[in-house]
């Protein structure tokens, strides 16, 4: 046991020839670490953050627009309330519903948000809601009012929270402000476009203005005064309508058969989307109805299902598939099957049969088959001629305000004019384009006068008034 040495000297016995390590310490303290890492941190926020803000400056784009006094208030709702968290602009091609939105036209430039009123720009971290950069113009104040109030009143299958309790009258308003402005000339032109054929089809209609902020939850739904209106003399009644199809669709007929599984499946479709506004019957009564003027399309009446005018598949196809501009009808094309928007037409055609009634479900004997009636063929054989179609123009119009107006008004054709069903008011490609323009030229004056007046810097070269041609706009 004598020569037995401690455990500590056997494990520092080294092999004969071998060098002992050199001691070790630490070389980076506690504060040493802390402090690099700060260092390193705030070197990251300046290059990322930091010095973009202060030497990225680009100059406003050709479709950049300031935003008016109260799109700036509804811009500061927007931020304070956390609505960017949703409906940033982060891209996210991997978005499970990304096809659910609308394809939108333009592809965002850097001058596109110059100025104060735009920045920071309203970019989170993840886009759970559509991107609204570009929605200015897509849908009528009325929809954006009931949207705002309940989103299932528009889109029964939104996850967006109800603004009912968090927003005044007035505040809804410069919310509304906000969205249908903030896209630029290229947005303003859209807006004013969808004004104008709100404009068209409430003289049209007989209807009056809609209401202002969250009224429409209160009030009843508003009805036409039909007063003094009429077609005149010789004119088919529902040619106003037909001016807002394509009119390669005013004689199309269904491609799908009128089977039971079809109609199943119409059925579900409508109930998915549809019952918001035209009403768990499918008279026009459903719960976002009394925002909207005019109301949602009742599809009860046998006679309008087998004869209107502008009742046939393909002009209900078309409505789905594109919208209707001026009314709460917005485009489905971007989110239903084309298979399914037929299918969807197909079972309209069975509503006044009371195939939506209780433990019901549609048959093919319930289906109403519609025909051209003599009046429409006379019509459009003397006038709205289906074979001058705008689409067969060889020449492209270089004029925003009159290609607006063709996507707005796809039924009229260079030479079509009549007068709308007040007898007094007339519609044509050249009367839509000067409205437009001067709805257009409004807006962006406002806008600019109210820039001015709070000290926004007003580059010479953006006040250019004539917004640019965005490809793929229609």
């Amino acid at each position: 046991m004598a020569d037995e040495r401690p455990d500590n000297e056997e494990k520092t016995r080294l092999p004969r020839g071998w060098a002992r390590h050199p001691p070790e310490r630490m070389l980076i303290t506690p504060l040493v670490a802390g402090i690099g890492g700060l260092i390193a941190f705030f070197t990251v926020v300046a290059i990322v953050v930091w010095l973009p803000i202060h030497t990225f400056d680009p100059p406003p784009s050709g479709d950049w627009a300031p935003l008016s006094a109260p799109a700036v208030k509804g811009r500061n709702l927007f931020a304070s309330n956390g609505c960017y968290t949703c409906h940033s602009g982060y891209s996210r091609p991997q978005d499970v519903r990304y096809a659910n939105y609308f394809l939108y036209p333009k592809v965002s430039q850097p001058g596109d948000f110059y100025g104060s009123d735009q920045s920071p720009n309203l970019l989170g971290t993840e886009r759970t809601g559509p991107d609204l950069s570009q929605e200015s113009g897509w849908h009528p104040d009325d929809w954006q009012r009931a949207h705002f109030y309940d989103p299932r009143y528009m889109d029964p299958l939104s996850l967006m929270p109800s603004m009912k309790s968090l927003f005044s009258d007035e505040q809804v308003e410069q919310l509304v402000t906000y969205v249908e402005t903030r896209s630029g000339k290229s947005g303003l032109l859209r807006y004013a476009g969808q004004l104008y054929s709100k404009h068209i089809v409430l003289i049209n209609q007989g209807f009056p203005e809609p209401y202002t902020g969250f009224k429409g939850a209160k009030n009843p739904r508003l009805e036409p005064n039909e007063d003094g209106l009429a077609p005149p003399e010789g004119q088919l009644e529902e040619a106003p309508n037909l001016s807002q199809i394509d009119r390669s669709y005013w004689l199309s007929g269904n491609p799908l058969p009128v089977t039971e599984q079809n109609l199943y499946r119409g059925k579900e479709v409508f109930l998915d989307r549809c019952v918001g506004c035209h009403g768990e019957m499918g008279d026009g009564k459903g719960p976002g109805a009394s925002f909207l003027s005019p109301i949602p399309a009742d599809f009860t009446d046998k006679d309008d299902a087998c004869c209107g005018g502008d009742t046939g598949p393909g002009d209900f196809y078309y409505r789905i598939l594109r919208g209707w501009p001026g009314t709460g009808m917005e485009n489905f094309g971007d989110r239903l099957s084309v298979d399914d928007i037929w299918r969807v037409v197909l079972f309209l055609k069975t509503i006044p049969n009371g195939t939506l009634d209780p433990n019901v479900n549609p048959e093919p004997s319930d289906y109403i088959v519609w025909k051209p009636s003599d009046e429409l063929l006379a019509w459009l054989k003397s006038q709205q001629k289906l074979e001058e179609n705008v689409s067969f123009t060889q020449a492209q119009a270089s004029d925003p305000f009159m290609e607006e107006a063709m996507r707005v008004f796809p039924g009229l054709a260079p030479g079509d004019s009549f007068l709308v069903n007040d007898g007094k008011t007339r519609l044509s490609l050249e009367d839509a384009a000067a409205g437009i323009k001067t709805i257009y030229t409004r807006l962006l004056d406002q806008a600019w006068s109210d820039a001015a007046a709070r000290g926004e810097k007003l580059p010479p070269e953006s006040q250019k008034a004539i917004p640019p041609t965005v490809p793929g706009q229609q």
